[in-house]
């Protein structure tokens, strides 16, 4: 055989085998990651996903091939304590959406009609709203939640409509403060439509640690954090007394 010959083929088919070793190997971790990752919705479905925090759903999707892991759920709901009491949250529809690599970041979608039930300092509130777009996002390290952005357009309901309304959470890079921002533009609650904003930082984060982990339970972490000598301060707000009663279903 010519040498020459010999060479020229290595050159030709080592990148044909190169590829396709790459994209078996991608195929193979894609289907281990979907089969792990439906293994733990079997297993948390009902249950207790975190201490006192339970999600359930009437189906589910599992698909993203080769780099990403979606679920779209039918009927998806939460419902558990938090910390002023209990609280229910249900959408028609709703996805998960996740890369097999890389940083710990999800993005959420939620479409139909939403409802939502929580407990504030000053009793349960009801929410039923249709919205135009709602998305959120989450990014997690080795402490925890780090980030949590929750976006709405043209949310609309019996109660209240609103242009968009937002939330973002920010844990520090020390983990001394959380910071959280609340802006609704347009909001309108049987009154004339107005913006609301407030940013609230909530000191000595780190006794909130095991509730960002999802390890403890959500009125035990909160008692804890007061018990430690945490605190709220409003640094900056336009309608703060609107954010405040929202604010208090958080703390």
């Amino acid at each position: 055989m010519n040498p020459l010959n010999y060479s020229s083929r290595i050159w030709l088919y080592a990148p044909i085998t190169v590829f396709l070793a790459i994209a078996v190997a991608v195929m193979i971790h894609w289907h281990l990651a979907a089969g792990a990752f439906e293994k733990k919705l079997a297993k948390i479905k009902g249950r207790d996903a975190a201490p006192g925090i339970v999600l359930d759903w009437d189906s589910v999707t599992v698909g993203g091939f080769p780099f990403r892991l979606d679920a779209d759920f039918v009927n998806f709901s939460v419902h558990g304590a938090a910390a002023r009491g209990p609280f229910v949250w249900k959408s028609r529809k709703f996805a998960v959406h996740a890369l097999t690599y890389g940083r710990l970041k999800k993005v959420y979608e939620a479409a139909g009609p939403q409802h939502l039930e929580y407990s504030a300092i000053d009793g349960i509130h009801t929410a039923d709203f249709l919205p135009g777009t709602m998305r959120g996002s989450s990014i997690a390290d080795g402490r925890g939640l780090a980030r949590f952005d929750l976006d709405v357009v043209d949310a609309g309901g019996a109660a209240f409509t609103a242009r968009r309304m937002q939330l973002h959470m920010r844990r520090d890079p020390d983990g001394s403060d959380l910071d959280i921002m609340i802006k609704g533009d347009g909001v309108a609650a049987g009154a004339a439509a107005r913006d609301v904003q407030a940013y609230v930082t909530l000191s000595n984060a780190s006794a909130l640690a095991g509730l960002l982990q999802g390890a403890a339970f959500w009125p035990d972490a909160v008692r804890a954090w007061h018990g430690q000598g945490g605190e709220v301060t409003l640094t900056r707000g336009i309608h703060p007394d609107i954010a405040a009663r929202l604010l208090t279903a958080l703390y």
